[in-house]
């Protein structure tokens, strides 16, 4: 098995209309990882570290193949192409710039003769410095690794490339991702220089991107508090609240977080929707999903009973029916509650009401007719 079998026709065509006009691939970053733990899979995210010619030389093949180019920083070329987002850059030196502490804290000196240990040195991890270089026109590839990367994923060890790894706050989020999603341990000489972080200009576009990777957002969270608080690293003040919460393992997205959130503390439910930029709507929602649950679950059985015994235009306080068609108008949020209700969506999920049936009704009460009818089958023999 290789990894280039693993590649659709039509992408092998390309990459091979790529190679015949003098251009050298190889393949380098997760793929290549990916690849060398699984051999049965094969990423959708293909970078490319490009020799022969420059990228800038690639934008005219992809014009003449009507492929939309997206152009970012160092000359970087990335397309879209059934479905795989495909990134070709030319090998490159980092030169750190010591006083900025963003995740483009460096010089890039771009030269496609750089060595394949030269371009590989400026990467976070030795197992994400290995490279797969392809020979399409004779259907081979060689795997590239002048660090020992592949030793590094037999062992599961994250080891840095070099002291420039803790110059950068996204490579310590990325320690943690890998900690996370592939159950892989840093490195003693790692550990042992984590309070050289500064974290001071993290930006929450990088934060949400690696958590969201790590595919495991509660735990990430976990994990970053305790490595912030015990390393006493430096963070932005808008990252300060994230220490008073403690999340579930199983929480998944950023909705999740907010939830979580939310039931230990409603302000901290609002500090994570504005750390992440929700719509007020968002939290919002959530809390008058809440506050009807909460007070259906408090309402006594005896109100119940005698509001299935009365006809709809008796009604004349519609405050429970009130808060069971909010818990249908919020229903995405159904997901984050328990069905233990005395009356409760399986109830009226079926309930149909005839036309006649809201024609009859009070124009007041004819949007709570279905839930009425609810409470009527449930309680309506006792």
């Amino acid at each position: 098995m290789t990894i280039v079998s693993l590649f659709p026709v039509p992408l092998k065509k390309l990459l091979t209309d790529i190679e015949n006009l003098g251009f050298s691939l190889c393949l380098i970053g997760g793929a290549p990882r990916d690849y060398l733990l699984d051999r049965s899979y094969l990423s959708r995210d293909l970078d490319f570290e490009v020799r022969g010619k420059t990228t800038i030389e690639l934008k005219s093949f992809f014009q003449s193949q009507n492929i939309t180019i997206n152009e970012l920083p160092y000359d970087i070329v990335r397309v879209g192409f059934l479905g795989f987002d495909l990134e070709f850059s030319n090998p490159r030196k980092e030169i750190p710039l010591l006083d900025n502490k963003t995740h483009h804290h460096f010089q890039a000196i771009l030269d496609i003769n750089f060595t394949y240990e030269e371009s590989f040195k400026r990467r976070d991890f030795s197992l994400n410095a290995i490279g797969i270089e392809l020979n399409l026109k004779d259907n081979k590839e060689t795997v590239i690794d002048p660090f020992n990367g592949v030793g590094a994923l037999q062992s599961k060890t994250l080891k840095e490339m070099s002291d420039d790894f803790f110059l950068d706050s996204v490579r310590f989020l990325r320690l943690i991702r890998f900690m996370i999603k592939y159950n892989f341990e840093m490195s003693a000489s790692i550990q042992g220089r984590l309070s050289e972080f500064d974290l001071s200009e993290l930006s929450v576009h990088h934060f949400t991107e690696e958590m969201l990777k790590s595919t495991k957002p509660g735990i990430f969270i976990n994990a970053f508090n305790n490595l912030v608080s015990v390393f006493y690293l430096k963070v932005p003040e808008k990252y300060l609240f994230w220490q008073s919460l403690k999340f579930l393992p199983d929480i998944e997205t950023i909705d999740d977080l907010m939830v979580d959130a939310f039931l230990q503390n409603e302000n901290a439910g609002l500090q994570v929707a504005k750390f992440f930029s929700l719509p007020d709507k968002r939290l919002k929602d959530l809390k008058s999903f809440h506050e009807s649950i909460n007070n259906i679950s408090q309402t006594p059985r005896d109100e119940f009973i005698s509001l299935a015994h009365m006809k709809i235009e008796e009604i004349t306080d519609f405050k429970i029916l009130k808060d069971l068609k909010n818990l249908e108008d919020k229903k995405e949020w159904r997901a984050y509650s328990n069905d233990t209700l005395l009356v409760s969506w399986k109830d009226w999920e079926n309930i149909t009401v005839p036309t006649h049936e809201i024609e009859a009704a009070p124009v007041a009460s004819r949007s709570f007719i279905k839930f009425h009818n609810a409470i009527k089958r449930v309680f309506g023999n006792a």
